[in-house]
């Protein structure tokens, strides 16, 4: 039998690159990120500041894609620059976005729009946040203005990134603005963020009646997974360990997603039918990047008496500490798929590595389980890497660099210069595929996790 040699994607499958507003564009100091790092909570004590000055520098970044071959740039817009003060919109950031936009879209590269990644302004932080009686009518007021300025760029929406994680790191682990920890106020934000994505999602329908392309117009959420499992203790430690995975896999992932197929909130998101959250999603944004393994810690009283950060033998890690998990990548995509049964794109998928020796090798060995979910039925159409360059990596500060182009914050210049990755990356989309020899001249010993039986348990 000949081995395979490459590892094909199907026509017009899309590649590219995703990255956030706050962490590239630069001075969004009406923000409660803005004096969250002012007060010096972010582990490196860096700043954003001009950041790497995407808002000013635009057009070289989207060149850069465009001579790269990406095409599909995912990124957001600041609630914070649009509407600095209650109800007083910045038209002149809303112009600026447009040019950034059009900037895309003259260069062909086709466009994925956030409205909303995480970051607050200030005046609505200070005010309650999501905490708010009228926080959902606050938002949809500000996404109406998005869609009504700039919803002729879109090729596909993203009304939130990732709910969860604002929601558990900002109002249940206190490590997130506004650093609450309280378990009904978790419950709520993530019920208020609910209602926010069913309404937005509406928003977009009724003002956006196709894509720029012609086809139809595309919205959903890019909603945070992580594969997890309990480690696999001996005894009663192992059957608390796969209690906890069952718990923590809800509290993460499944509530949310059982929530957007039905409609229907469980505890603790409020136990009632959202209006409009069933079928409002016209495609799944998938981000993924590890694996969690549950392991009994009686110390670990803050997280259950469960260490989330136990590593099995023989598992790597990244210099987040995250596993380096590819199959957990095909297990999420499958339950996504059998989920919903709704197109999915990946809209985040990368590792923080500043030298660029792991990079190549996860990337490849994560997007062969992209392959290996497509050749198994589900309908993936496209594939954004995380991220296009390095940038301000919220708590962690600038120290963990996830870019396909090296930046240096501290660089008086902000010179881009494109790592091994970008460049295996391009190989990999103009061949619309992953070769034996793509991975020989980047990562030779990712030849087993792509082609062979390593990962595929």
């Amino acid at each position: 039998m000949s081995e395979t040699q490459r590892l094909d994607f199907p026509k017009n499958f899309l590649w590219g690159t995703a990255t956030a507003g706050h962490q590239i564009e630069g001075h969004n100091d009406k923000s409660d990120w803005w004096r969250f790092e002012q007060e010096g909570k972010v582990k490196d004590g860096t700043k954003t500041g001009r950041n790497i000055d995407y808002w000013n520098r635009y057009e070289e970044d989207h060149a850069l894609m465009s001579d790269l071959g990406y095409q599909v740039f995912r990124l957001g817009v600041e609630w914070a620059k649009i509407e600095p003060e209650d109800g007083k919109f910045d038209m002149a950031a809303v112009e600026r976005y447009r040019k950034i936009l059009q900037s895309l879209r003259d260069r062909k590269i086709q466009i994925c729009l956030t409205i909303y990644h995480w970051v607050l302004p200030l005046w609505f932080a200070q005010s309650g946040g999501w905490l708010r009686e009228d926080a959902v009518d606050r938002f949809v007021r500000f996404a109406e203005v998005v869609v009504k300025e700039l919803g002729e760029f879109p090729d596909l929406w993203v009304t939130l990134n990732e709910p969860s994680v604002p929601a558990a790191a900002g109002y249940l682990a206190g490590e997130f603005p506004p650093e609450h920890k309280n378990f009904r106020e978790y419950g709520l934000v993530m019920n208020r963020q609910m209602h926010a994505h069913a309404r937005t999602y509406k928003l977009i329908h009724d003002n956006v009646s196709k894509a720029p392309g012609g086809g139809p117009t595309m919205a959903g959420v890019a909603y945070a997974f992580q594969w997890i499992e309990a480690y696999g203790s001996a005894g009663l430690p192992g059957l608390y360990e796969k209690m906890m995975a069952r718990i923590f896999s809800f509290g993460s992932y499944r509530g949310w997603n059982n929530a957007a197929a039905t409609g229907y909130a469980p505890f603790p998101f409020g136990r009632e039918i959202i209006p409009g959250l069933k079928d409002s999603y016209d495609f799944c944004g998938v981000n993924y990047y590890m694996r969690n393994s549950l392991k009994f810690d009686a110390s670990k009283k803050d997280t259950g008496f469960v260490d989330m950060e136990a590593i099995p033998p023989g598992i790597e890690k990244t210099q987040m500490g995250w596993q380096i998990y590819p199959p957990g990548f095909n297990k999420i995509l499958m339950y996504v798929w059998e989920k919903f049964k709704k197109p999915i794109y990946i809209t985040e998928n990368g590792i923080a590595d500043d030298v660029d020796a792991q990079r190549p090798r996860y990337l490849l060995e994560h997007i062969a389980q992209v392959n290996r979910a497509i050749n198994a039925g589900a309908d993936i159409r496209g594939y954004m890497q995380w991220s296009f360059i390095d940038n301000f990596e919220w708590k962690e500060g600038f120290s963990k660099k996830f870019g396909l182009i090296e930046c240096r914050h501290d660089d008086p210049e902000l010179k881009r210069k494109p790592r091994p990755s970008a460049r295996m990356y391009s190989e990999i989309i103009k061949e619309n595929a992953i070769t034996r020899d793509i991975v020989k001249k980047y990562a030779p010993s990712a030849a087993d996790g792509v082609f062979g039986d390593k990962w595929k348990a």
